[in-house]
């Protein structure tokens, strides 16, 4: 019996166990399938967020993503598959106390729920897009068609490395028309649809008409893009959408022909903010339009290199250096120089030039691109018209400024301020109230010529024009080459004969300088004439007297450098004239006529050293004279109440009547005319250039001083004293209350002074750029310094940014030092030493010296055991 009982007992221990375990697999089982249930809601609700932002993109015309599709889809599985377990779950229960009928056929429905689970948490973390869709369905790169190029690997490098750098958002690309622009940016296009475009979404390249629209922009972006248009929708509407679709992109952008600055903002292109993958690249002609537009890198496309141009040239002409004839090679090589590394002329030339084979072809072609290159084939099309553009943007005052660089011969330098001078002629420059005003007006017009790739910088005081440049202006108003006279251009032609009287009378601008020209006609009609250049015609001495009876318009009249001796009568016809310049000539006297060229702007007559007599009320009647410049020139004035030894000359006091000169270069020969002229405040303050010479019985000069030379000359910036032979003293910064005078001064020159030496007292003249001495017997040491002065200190800085000393023909000059006191100019750079037999050692500190030009015979000895000269023993260079 106990046996039964203890086995009783077993069963309901077994049964009870049974019965608990079963009991806790169901209460799991029903947590299983209720957080099942929670997971599936929360992921239902995120697939909701996700599939509002999916309309969204399609409203914005992107496409959803993938990945993100194949989510929503498996959240979509899941969530049925959930529907499924849970129903399954609850036919099981229908047994008394909701346990299931079957209790082995539940664990197959519980794994399911738990791997549904499993599933779900996956999918949570999954969900975190960042973007769920993009516009992966647009034209990535379009490669662009691109002529072979020539010389531009480097700046291909350069323009790559700054795409890669995303600290740069922006970059500028200027330069003349045909320089390369277009094909500099097709080869950058076509570099990267060679790659992987791993960093950029897409790469856009768009060509901009001249004058766009904003609409044929956002055109040329929606195609690219696979945007729809919609001809209805506002151009507001366009630039949201546009710029909501790139503001989620990586994009380059790609702009040729940039003529204007661009307004993004308008047209709906996003404007990259560092650091960012995204670039905008333009290219453009103005300088200005990068700088406007906000362009952190700025690269500027010069034309090829000699080289460069020779192998462009002959691989479009075909031109096989080992089977060509060497005088077709000779003549190939002079049209590659016509061209002057511009690539879109050389590929013209090229290609015209691609299947000539003679000699006398060639030579053709050559004479034609010297004297007229429109009327080669291509040339108008593929040369004139692309720099056209640039020119016929100009206006009208900055295209008569170009005029000016295209008057010249081909590839002359000129002088910025020859060129001013041109322009106030010309009225380009109008009134201004100081020389310096005039000089910032020439500057803001240079620039803008620069701006526009019309002019060429080789320094800061010369520029040119280049020469296809300079060739299109000549067409252009030539009317297209159709009236060849209209701009007469012979300089440096080698001219014996000027043009004959009919090449003149349609003339409106003529150009004969650096000919040989003895005679003129004696009676030309130019009723259009308004420039007449025949400078440095050594021959013409003279001008026929009725030279200048019909030549009304007549602006400027440049007869620099000839060697006339006298102006005919009938220069009193020029009544519009604005400029004459009779720089070097040999005129003795001015004639009296003179003075009926009221409308006169720029009188110039520096270096005419024969000139004697200027009639008495000429100049005072040249009431619109803002510049006279007669440096090393007339000095015979005289002043009310002083005799005059020769009883000749005219009063000082016409100068300083006039009431709108701003700019005077003057040369004083006495004394008295010299303190008369310091003490005019109106005189003083115009003085730009001065030359002192003679002044008999002056003995001392202060520079500056206070009864002379004093603080009103605040524009003056040479000073000369010349042929002074009682002058022994010249003594710099001898007066302490004008040492801020001649605060301008950069140029001191001291020659043919006998008796002279010069003495340094205080600091002043800082500002002294160049200083030169020539033919002055009584100077044994470049300066005597005074104690006073110098504070016995044994190195003294005399002239601070001092760049230039010219040491000529000083007999007695044995030292540049005074004694155990060495001079130092820091700034110093070339020294000029000619004709000084005792100087043996350069005792001065100049560490920043370049250059000291000289005879080699002196150079050699020189006692180069002194340990200064010594430390200048590598910069020789021959005297000229």
């Amino acid at each position: 019996m106990g046996t039964i009982i203890a086995g009783i007992a077993a069963l309901f221990n077994t049964l009870k166990d049974c019965c608990f375990q079963s009991s806790n697999y169901i209460v799991s089982f029903e947590g299983a399938i209720s957080s099942l249930a929670l997971e599936v809601a929360q992921l239902k609700n995120k697939s909701e967020d996700i599939n509002r932002q999916i309309e969204a993109a399609k409203r914005d015309e992107l496409n959803p993503k993938q990945e993100v599709l194949g989510w929503l889809k498996s959240v979509e599985d899941l969530a049925l598959e959930a529907e499924n377990i849970n129903a399954s779950y609850r036919r099981m229960f229908k047994c008394l106390c909701n346990f299931p009928i079957n209790l082995c056929s539940s664990y197959p429905l519980r794994s399911r729920a738990e791997a549904a689970l499993t599933a779900a948490a996956d999918l949570k973390k999954a969900g975190e897009f960042v973007n769920v869709a993009d516009n992966l369905d647009v034209d990535r790169v379009r490669e662009m068609p691109n002529p072979k190029t020539v010389g531009m690997d480097t700046t291909l490098e350069a323009l790559l490395g700054h795409a890669r750098d995303d600290d740069v958002s922006i970059i500028g690309i200027h330069g003349m028309g045909g320089i390369g622009k277009t094909a500099l940016l097709r080869r950058f296009n076509n570099n990267l649809a060679e790659k992987e475009l791993d960093n950029l979404d897409v790469v856009i390249y768009v060509d901009l008409p001249i004058e766009y629209k904003v609409e044929e922009l956002q055109r040329s972006l929606f195609d690219p893009l696979k945007l729809t248009w919609k001809d209805e929708e506002p151009q507001r509407n366009r630039a949201g959408r546009l710029f909501r679709v790139l503001s989620k992109m990586r994009f380059l952008l790609l702009l040729d022909n940039v003529w204007e600055p661009l307004n993004c903002q308008v047209v709906g292109i996003p404007l990259p903010q560092p650091p960012s993958k995204s670039k905008i690249v333009f290219a453009t002609r103005i300088e200005e339009v990068c700088s406007r537009m906000g362009a952190e890198k700025i690269i500027k496309l010069e034309c090829l290199s000699e080289e460069e141009a020779w192998d462009l040239f002959r691989f479009n002409a075909k031109l096989d250096l080992a089977g060509t004839n060497p005088w077709i090679l000779d003549l190939a090589r002079a049209l590659v120089q016509q061209c002057d590394g511009l690539p879109a002329a050389l590929i013209t030339m090229a290609q015209a030039m691609a299947s000539k084979r003679t000699i006398e072809e060639w030579r053709h072609v050559l004479a034609i691109m010297e004297e007229a290159p429109f009327r080669l084939p291509g040339m108008e099309e593929n040369v004139y018209h692309p720099l056209k553009l640039s020119y016929d943007r100009l206006s009208g005052t900055l295209r008569t400024c170009a005029s000016y660089f295209a008057l010249v011969q081909e590839g002359r330098w000129l002088s910025k301020y020859y060129v001013r001078h041109l322009w106030i002629g010309e009225g380009c420059i109008g009134d201004f109230e100081r020389l310096v005003d005039a000089t910032d007006k020439s500057s803001y017009l240079f620039g803008m010529l620069l701006g526009a790739s019309l002019i060429q910088r080789i320094d800061g005081e010369y520029l040119k024009m280049h020469p296809m440049v300079r060739s299109m202006i000549l067409w252009m108003e030539c009317d297209c080459g159709k009236k060849e006279s209209k701009w007469l251009t012979g300089e440096g032609h080698c001219l014996a004969e000027a043009p004959g009287t009919e090449k003149w009378r349609i003339a409106e601008r003529i150009s004969l300088g650096w000919n040989n020209i003895a005679l003129l006609p004696d009676e030309p009609r130019c009723p259009d004439l308004i420039y007449l250049n025949l400078r440095n015609n050594h021959p013409l001495k003279n001008i026929p007297d009725a030279f200048f009876s019909h030549m009304p318009c007549l602006r400027v009249l440049d007869l620099q450098q000839t060697f006339i001796e006298e102006l005919p009568s009938g220069i009193g016809n020029l009544s519009q004239l604005r400029l004459l310049d009779l720089t070097g000539t040999r005129i003795a006297s001015l004639p009296r006529e003179i003075q009926a060229l009221v409308n006169l702007r720029f009188l110039g007559m520096p270096s005419t050293t024969h000139l004697r007599n200027i009639p008495g009320d000429v100049i005072h009647c040249l009431h619109q004279l803002q510049l006279l410049d007669m440096y090393d020139s007339y000095s015979g004035w005289r002043v009310v109440g002083a005799l005059q030894l020769d009883g000749e000359g005219i009063l000082l006091d016409e100068v300083e009547s006039l009431k709108k000169l701003k700019f005077l270069g003057i040369t004083m020969s006495s004394l008295t005319t010299l303190r008369r002229f310091c003490e005019s405040q109106r005189l003083a303050e115009a003085v730009y250039r001065l030359q002192i010479e003679g002044c008999g019985g002056l003995a001392s000069l202060h520079i500056p001083s206070t009864y002379c030379l004093g603080e009103s000359m605040k524009q003056t910036i040479r000073i000369r004293l010349h042929a002074m032979p009682d002058l022994e003293e010249v003594i710099i910064g001898g007066d302490l209350h004008v040492l801020n005078a001649l605060s301008c001064l950069g140029n001191l020159e001291l020659s043919a002074l006998p008796k002279a030496k010069i003495i340094w007292k205080n600091r002043c003249l800082e500002n002294l750029v160049e200083l030169e001495i020539e033919d002055c017997n009584a100077i044994d040491r470049l300066m005597k310094l005074e104690n006073n002065a110098t504070h016995s200190t044994e190195t003294i800085i005399v002239f601070p940014i001092l760049t230039k000393i010219v040491l000529r023909k000083l007999p007695e000059l044995e030292s540049l030092s005074d004694g155990d006191q060495v001079i130092a100019f820091p700034s110093l750079q070339t020294m000029e030493v000619m004709n000084c037999p005792k100087l043996k050692k350069l005792t001065l500190v100049a560490e920043n010296l370049t250059e000291i030009r000289c005879d080699r015979e002196w150079w050699d000895e020189l006692d180069w055991s002194d340990e200064r000269t010594l430390s200048f023993q590598e910069l020789f260079k021959q005297a000229d």
